[in-house]
């Protein structure tokens, strides 16, 4: 028989590139196994998602190894109908040799009834066959004969039961083979399927690569690469040759590695001039619609382009609901807009300077900003910054701003009384006083400059941000604020804000009754005209004054009254919120549930973290570390508290490091290491003869406890008195006074004064649930409420009896092993963990949870520590043994 063409048999043999050390995708495996009770798989997807890797490993390697299996690669030169048809026939003779005798003679002998049939006759003799079999289709996107396709259409259409087609191409087949009859069901896998989970990056290049990546390290190149297979392939091979520190730069990579070749060779080069074009020019945008296009551009046929680009699946997604816009794959948006910089480089600016006339023309002034700075328009960015960077301060979102005028060179910002004044707010939320202070004195070198004294607004804002810094200072720092009230208008932003500043600086010297006044006409002015940065503090502020005074169910509600105003004008994850939930937390770890303060405490440090708000996010951390000691993870405690401590001696002022330190000390006279706690009381050189000052009363606290502990009962009693004389200390401490008296005398030998005093506490505390404090004095407690209860020196009536029974249960149903049997891992980490056992990268958690990618990553190390494991996979293995796993799904 003569086939008119000498054929290539490589072109029909299978693609044995299956190596030995292979990632096992069980998961597409299953899919492609489920496929084979249909008649039609289409995989489509861009160049490099493993296509043919992944069908020739499942046909050598996985279960069904007995499965028959032709398979054919196309390529351009098989657009001749005929052609193609004889390599059809001829590769499924390759593995049905008997098979295909008549069609292919047909084929090549007569051309009677055109080619349906000779397809007719090849569906016949498959039928008469009845052997079970699978046919590999490569590289679909190569045939551009329309000829070629109505008749696999036809074959499609009326395809024998006993074989199962499968089609890959670079191009989404579906469209390619529109007019199929009705299959049932097709099976279709995509790019998003294709993709390499987070565990299979790890397995590659941790166990294949053998590089042996940090955690950061990994996320960074899954991050890069977005489960490309091929692009992770490049990237570990320059891995493994520069080092891995060389993610950090991604340009390198793409300069130095075979990230252009490929790019060029396997995509660009094949693209129509237009198309290039259009590729190149959008590449520069992070996010694209049509409409955008079309005014940065200025092409004509951005729709036809555009709809070109994705039935090609170059490296293009839509990524909202409406279908509306798009987004590149980091590494070809990488390698696209490292070519436009150097060979067009004046285009790079018009096309952002056209995205930003566009942005700010729909009314999207920060999107507008991001272009304008990056096409060096640095007036027209400053302008948008000088009206839109106030409104965002007073939501909390400093790292927005920061970023913006870091890329603003110097110049423009030295004179720049609102830039500068930026500044100063960003260094406060962080406490770093020396950086805030040196834009103010800038400012204040700036004086008499026109604008400060044409605006009275800006002068007041000034004096507030100078006051702040002068906290420390009563005086001062109250005559700065009340001069700023007489600059601004009561309707101002500046007039809430100075009035909370005023509160806060009497807190700071102790003065809560001035503090909480001010408060609250700071909180009305604050609502009144929309201010919800000097709201959310100024709710912050009067529920720590509630905490402190033991108000536990009017701090829930008014922090509660705070959610739900915060939420309503700044939406669901506006920064603010971790005022609240910050407050909460301590809250909920007084009345001893545990679990909801330390997730809490979660949120509030994801809601910090997302808008650069980092001033009382430590607090947040001692109730984690409180919450970890209370479940008998000591060692974690001490981390956890040590950290917190760290990052408060870069930022210390208002007595925020002491805070952390006196906490510190607190954990390790709970776990009974008075030597460690006492260091707190001979760095600050505290002394029964002090001064007292509301503000620091905890700290005095502490030094009574030590002294009870050390045995000093008649020094301890002497100074616990002086400590209750003042009036409206707060319940908590008046509590905490009461249970320290009462031990003392009754070291003493004088039960009945001591049971009065811990009669005194039980009612506090049964009234308002102070429950911790009784759990943290320790086993002491235990032996002296069981004696108060069998004593006839009680005067107590039938609940406070039953509020100590609770207190004495708890320590009967605890130990360390019960302690450790509560979840290890909060609600958040579990819900994390949920979203890594399905293979989710970081940002699909991130958008998944609403939170940031940082914060994602802070949520996954935690997880790592805790169980004590140093990757994904290993941790869902780890949660499954130790049972965590049940309480995720």
């Amino acid at each position: 028989m003569d086939n008119q063409i000498e054929l290539l048999e490589t072109k029909y043999c299978i693609n044995h590139i299956y190596r030995q050390k292979a990632i096992a995708r069980e998961n597409l495996f299953g899919i492609l196994d489920d496929s084979m009770s249909n008649r039609l798989t289409l995989i489509s997807a861009p160049a490099g998602f493993g296509k043919t890797t992944l069908l020739s490993s499942w046909i050598t390697m996985h279960k069904k190894r007995s499965l028959t299996a032709s398979w054919l690669t196309l390529d351009a030169d098989d657009n001749e109908e005929n052609r193609f048809w004889i390599y059809f026939i001829s590769a499924i003779k390759s593995a049905l040799p008997d098979m295909g005798e008549k069609s292919l003679n047909l084929l090549n002998t007569s051309r009677i009834g055109g080619i349906e049939t000779m397809i007719t006759v090849l569906i016949n003799e498959i039928l008469e066959n009845g052997k079970n079999f699978l046919f590999i289709i490569e590289d679909l996107h190569v045939i551009k004969n329309k000829q070629i396709f109505n008749g696999l259409k036809f074959f499609i259409n009326h395809m024998p039961y006993n074989m199962h087609l499968i089609f890959t191409s670079r191009l989404h087949i579906a469209s390619q083979l529109s007019g199929i009859g009705n299959l049932n069901s097709i099976i279709e896998i995509e790019e998003n399927d294709l993709k390499f989970s987070k565990k299979e990056t790890e397995a590659y290049t941790n166990e294949i690569m053998e590089l042996k990546l940090t955690y950061h390290q990994l996320t960074r190149l899954y991050e890069l690469t977005e489960g490309w297979p091929v692009g992770l392939q490049i990237a570990a091979l320059y891995c493994k040759r520069k080092g891995p520190e060389s993610l950090s730069d991604i340009e390198a990579m793409i300069l130095h590695s075979n990230f252009a070749d490929y790019f060029m060779e396997d995509i660009l080069n094949s693209q129509p001039p237009a198309l290039y074009e259009f590729l190149i020019k959008t590449s520069l945008l992070n996010a694209f619609s049509l409409e955008l296009c079309q005014a940065v551009t200025n092409m004509e046929n951005t729709c036809d382009l555009l709809r070109q680009a994705l039935e090609m699946n170059l490296f293009l997604s839509c990524f909202d609901q409406k279908e509306e816009w798009y987004r590149y794959h980091n590494l070809f948006a990488a390698f696209l807009r490292k070519k436009a910089k150097e060979n067009e480089p004046e285009l790079v600016k018009d096309i952002y300077e056209k995205a930003a006339k566009w942005y700010e023309l729909k009314g999207y002034p920060q999107e507008a900003c991001t272009c304008y700075l990056k096409a060096q328009c640095y007036e027209k960015a400053i302008y948008l910054i000088e009206q839109i960077s106030s409104p965002l301060i007073y939501q909390g979102q400093f790292t927005i701003i920061e970023r913006w005028i870091e890329s603003v060179p110097a110049q423009y910002v030295y004179g720049n009384i609102r830039l500068m004044l930026d500044y100063v707010w960003i260094y406060l939320s962080r406490h770093k006083i020396s950086d805030a202070s040196y834009y103010i004195e800038l400012i204040e070198n700036e004086e008499e400059d026109a604008e400060l004294k044409k605006r009275s607004d800006m002068k007041g804002e000034y004096l507030i941000a100078k006051a702040f810094i002068k906290m420390n200072h009563l005086e001062e720092s109250i005559h700065l604020l009340k001069s700023a009230m007489e600059l601004v208008d009561q309707y101002s932003p500046n007039y809430a804000a100075a009035l909370m500043s005023i509160a806060t600086t009497y807190i700071v010297h102790g003065d809560v009754w001035e503090a909480e006044q001010y408060y609250l006409k700071a909180l009305t002015a604050s609502i009144k005209i929309g201010n919800l940065y000097s709201a959310a503090y100024s709710w912050g502020g009067l529920g720590m004054m509630l905490t402190c005074q033991g108000r536990f169910r009017e701090g829930e509600i008014l922090y509660q009254e705070a959610e739900k105003y915060l939420r309503e004008k700044g939406g669901n994850s506006i920064p603010l919120l971790g005022i609240v939930y910050s407050g909460l937390s301590e809250i909920l770890y007084f009345k001893n549930d545990i679990e909801l303060a330390a997730d809490y405490s979660d949120k509030a440090i994801e809601m910090f973290e997302q808008g650069g708000i980092f001033d009382i996010k430590n607090n947040c951390y001692v109730i984690i570390a409180r919450s970890l000691l209370a479940k008998g993870n000591d060692h974690r405690a001490i981390e956890v508290i040590n950290k917190a401590l760290i990052l408060s001696e870069k930022e210390n002022t208002y007595g925020f490091k002491r805070h952390i330190q006196y906490c510190r000390a607190r954990i390790f006279l709970e776990m009974g290491d008075i030597e460690k706690a006492e260091e707190f009381i001979e760095q600050y050189q505290l002394s029964p003869t002090d001064n007292l000052k509301k503000y620091n009363l905890h700290d005095y606290i502490l030094l009574a406890e030590i002294l009870v502990k050390q045995g000093k009962y008649e020094d301890a009693l002497l100074y616990i008195n002086e400590l209750l004389k003042p009036d409206s200390i707060g319940g908590l401490y008046e509590t905490q006074l009461e249970i320290l008296k009462s031990d003392a005398l009754l070291s003493l030998s004088k039960p009945e004064a001591a049971f009065t005093e811990l009669h005194r506490a039980l009612i506090k505390c049964q009234n308002e649930n102070y429950l911790r404090l009784f759990i943290n004095y320790g086993t002491r407690i235990k032996s002296m409420l069981t004696e108060f209860l069998s004593k006839n020196y009680t005067v107590s009536d039938n609940k406070e009896i039953m509020y100590a029974k609770d207190i004495l249960n708890y320590f009967d149903n605890t130990s360390k092993n019960s302690i450790k049997s509560i979840p290890l891992l909060t609600k958040r980490e579990l819900e994390v963990l949920k979203l890594i056992s399905s293979g989710a990268s970081n940002e699909e958690i991130a958008q998944s949870l609403y939170i940031s990618i940082s914060t994602v990553k802070s949520h996954v190390l935690n997880i790592f520590t805790k169980l004590e494991v140093n990757s994904r996979a290993k941790a869902v293995v780890e949660a499954e043994k130790r049972g965590i796993n049940h309480t995720i799904y």
